[in-house]
């Protein structure tokens, strides 16, 4: 921190180092001081590049924007015209990207949450995953197609580095009901990193939300479901009972113990001290043991291997998105 701060001090415009040190700075700081110093980079990359900025350029002040967003949205949530910023500054990032970058979805999806406007989330959020599945197919190719080492690594860090940003768009899939498109960026996740923990845990998390959703409906015929209740749903969700025996869940209670015991197996060589991992590993567990404890592990192995199909195979797929989204 000492260091970054006395480069900014020393190169206040960004004319000797770039802009970097700005944004990286002014996320540590937060608060109204951070917003300055991450708008003092965009404005410098903004003047270097006039009026033809290069793709790198606009990735970097979408950044800027989402960063100041993000601390709008938190340290700056109780300001009165915190909400105003938010919708200004969106609106400038999807003026920037076209409305084709998937972050700036997914930042206006949880604006949208905060604004409780789950429906306009949900419509959000599939547009991010439509963005990042783009973006995904694009960097692979890339991968698969160049020869050049050092291009090659570039864009290898670039899809390991979609890691994060899908995993964020999954949890807040979750809080607005988009069951299928979780699991569907849960997928991408797989792609780019088979044995992710957070990916199986929110796999496993997400078919156990489907399942209880099922009992939900079933017990309250009814209920029209929308992402707006839906929402309120997730908040009361340990009140609805599980039947394991019950047959119309018994696909998605089985999906929901391999998932989880994937990330149990996953995470037996993992750092005793990470926090994040053990969270998880114990998240895992707790709904494992509500659910019907985990898979054996020689089971586990042949489904990895590809030689076991999944019991009740025949069972018609649930597709609640479609409910959700009428």
């Amino acid at each position: 921190y000492p260091i970054l701060a006395r480069a900014c001090e020393l190169d206040p415009e960004g004319q000797v180092g770039g802009p970097d040190k700005f944004f990286t700075m002014g996320q540590i700081m937060g608060g109204q001081d951070g917003v300055s110093i991450i708008t003092r980079g965009i404005m410098n990359i903004s003047n270097t590049g006039g009026e033809m900025l290069t793709n790198v350029q606009v990735e970097k002040i979408v950044g800027g924007l989402l960063s100041v967003i993000e601390i709008w949205m938190t340290d700056l949530c109780m300001e009165p015209n915190a909400e105003e910023q938010c919708e200004e500054l969106i609106q400038k990032a999807m003026e920037l990207t076209e409305g084709k970058s998937p972050e700036t979805w997914s930042t206006l999806g949880s604006i949208k949450i905060s604004q409780q406007k789950f429906g306009e989330a949900y419509e959000a959020f599939s547009q991010a995953w439509n963005f990042f599945e783009l973006k995904k197919q694009e960097i692979g190719s890339g991968i698969n197609e160049n020869g050049d080492t050092t291009q090659k690594a570039g864009l290898q860090s670039e899809y390991v580095d979609l890691l994060q940003p899908l995993l964020s768009l999954t949890k807040m899939c979750l809080e607005v009901g988009a069951y299928e498109v979780a699991l569907k960026v849960i997928a991408a996740v797989r792609d780019i990193d088979e044995d992710n923990i957070e990916g199986y845990y929110l796999e496993g998390f997400t078919y156990y939300l489907m399942s209880k959703l099922e009992i939900f409906k079933l017990n309250n015929p009814e209920v029209s479901l929308r992402p707006e209740n839906i929402y309120e749903f997730n908040q009361l969700i340990q009140e609805v009972p599980l039947d394991l025996s019950h047959e119309p869940i018994s696909q998605l209670i089985y999906d929901s113990r391999l998932a989880l015991s994937f990330a149990l197996q996953a995470g037996v060589n993992a750092d005793s001290k990470d926090e994040i991992v053990q969270e998880l590993l114990g998240g895992a567990n707790a709904l494992l043991q509500e659910i019907g404890g985990p898979l054996d592990p020689s089971e586990l192995t042949q489904i990895k291997k590809g030689d076991l199909v999944n019991e009740n195979e025949d069972l018609e797929e649930l597709d609640i998105e479609e409910e959700y989204s009428d």
